[in-house]
């Protein structure tokens, strides 16, 4: 059976990573004949293996030569508006639905056309079954443990120094400029301590002006790069103990995040269980993130942040108007988890091997695909 994917594939961002794994997991089943519906070439694999990249340049020339039929199951992309981005029959139409603050009062209408709907959290799902009265299946992201496991440190960061990861593209949503003012605050107590981002993404030019709770705007340039060392300085920071990552592709994050002593991840609201924050915990990482929204659905794993407090959703961009709290963390309670993880390396270190086991047996790629075929056999 075909089985389309309807959205970008790229190794750049989380639709696009969603769509590698979900192909190549695909592909190793001979019952399916996995394709992309959008545009598909070697330049969107960059930093893949060459071991890995022979089946994908399989699945790239079937995926170019793939003829639409409406013989297939269909999977589209489906976000805030809660629109249907195709106009395409299928045999079996699935809508992925991922959203932060979605348009409720059109889901009804809009929704009604698939034949399955399928999200990444339990909150997404009560959130769309209460607007549509239909059944909305939940089935996790995952990492690739062959990718993102523990592994030793390659030396090319000073050993003495305290590093703090944080990534994502820039948004009210996902919290920049909360992280931002932490290690403000903490880097005045400990001035060893560097924060090392990767807040550049093929939609960087979306945060230009940014500042959320800072004072100054973070600022694009005209090399279509956010210039994080410039906002750290413009916002009291000494820049040179900020180092900006750039963009770089999903394949070699890995070898960064075991560099790293904590990711800080605070984000006001989460739809799924965030690929970030569960790569950064399959690679042993200690991480701080936000409870609430998406993330409950880790089941307290990592350093969860608890008390956050409900406020109004971004109006930015593609958000809708509309009453669905967002969450922000307290202040106070992520300078206590910095300061435990800094105090107490080991034990960060031991619970954060017990979280990476998890990750890498519960919420793995291959057990995301073998859900989501047995569900559509349903």
């Amino acid at each position: 059976m075909n089985i389309v994917i309807n959205w970008g594939i790229n190794c750049y961002t989380g639709w696009g990573v969603v769509g590698i794994n979900l192909l190549a997991q695909l592909a190793s089943d001979p019952a399916w004949h996995p394709v992309s519906a959008q545009p598909f070439d070697s330049s969107m694999l960059m930093g893949m293996d060459p071991l890995r990249y022979p089946i994908f340049q399989r699945i790239i020339n079937e995926s170019n030569a793939w003829v639409y039929t409406d013989e297939c199951v269909w999977i589209d992309p489906v976000g805030n508006d809660l629109r249907r981005p195709s106009v395409c029959e299928a045999k079996l139409k699935i809508g992925r639905v991922i959203v932060e603050k979605p348009d409720l009062p059109k889901a009804f209408v809009n929704l009604a056309s698939f034949d399955k709907l399928l999200t990444g959290s339990t909150w997404n799902q009560e959130m769309l079954e209460a607007a549509t009265g239909k059944e909305v299946k939940v089935i996790y992201e995952g990492i690739d443990p062959s990718l993102f496991c523990p592994g030793p440190r390659s030396g090319w960061f000073c050993p003495d120094l305290f590093y703090i990861f944080a990534s994502g593209k820039v948004e009210f949503r996902k919290a920049q400029d909360v992280v931002l003012l932490a290690f403000k605050r903490f880097v005045q107590k400990h001035s060893e301590a560097r924060l090392v981002t990767c807040w550049n993404s093929p939609f960087a030019d979306i945060a230009n002006g940014y500042k959320g709770l800072c004072d100054a705007p973070l600022w694009l340039e005209s090399n279509g790069y956010l210039n994080v060392k410039r906002w750290a300085h413009d916002n009291g920071i000494d820049a040179a103990k900020v180092h900006d990552l750039g963009c770089f592709p999903n394949f070699v994050l890995p070898s960064v995040l075991r560099e790293m002593d904590v990711m800080l991840a605070p984000s006001r609201v989460e739809s799924c269980t965030s690929l970030p924050v569960k790569e950064a915990m399959a690679c042993a990482v200690p991480v701080i993130y936000g409870l609430h929204t998406g993330m409950r659905d880790l089941g307290l794993k990592g350093l969860p942040l608890i008390h956050n407090e409900a406020i109004s959703g971004s109006h930015e961009y593609f958000f809708p108007s509309n009453d669905i709290d967002w969450y922000e963390s307290d202040p106070e309670e992520i300078d206590a988890q910095l300061e435990w993880v800094y105090q107490n390396r080991e034990k960060a270190r031991k619970q954060a091997l017990s979280d990476s086991d998890f990750i890498r047996s519960t919420r793995t790629w291959a057990q995301h695909v073998t859900e989501l075929k047995a569900w559509l056999k349903e």
